[in-house]
């Protein structure tokens, strides 16, 4: 598991902002941070959560997981993962 810090999200937030679309946050993302799962769906798969980031390029899910099943999370501390979700 790997924790986000408070400057990891500040990080994340101005790369969603610069980002060209969500495929290019998503890279920077995984390059950013090598620990964690980064994927990409689509906005109809998480409607009706709440992101726990809003940038330009992408709503911003926190992911969790127990080594065996993910769910999302508003803990930071607690990320294994990003999800991605693209802005329209």
């Amino acid at each position: 598991m790997m924790a986000l810090t408070p400057d990891d999200l500040a990080v994340l937030t101005r790369l969603g902002n610069i980002a060209a679309d969500v495929q290019a946050l998503a890279a920077s993302a995984r390059s950013q941070w090598r620990e964690l799962r980064v994927t990409v769906v689509d906005a109809l798969d998480v409607r009706g959560e709440t992101p726990v980031l809003v940038t330009a390029a992408a709503n911003v899910f926190l992911l969790e997981s127990d080594g065996h099943c993910w769910s999302m999370t508003t803990d930071p501390a607690a990320a294994a993962g990003l999800m991605l979700a693209a802005r329209s």
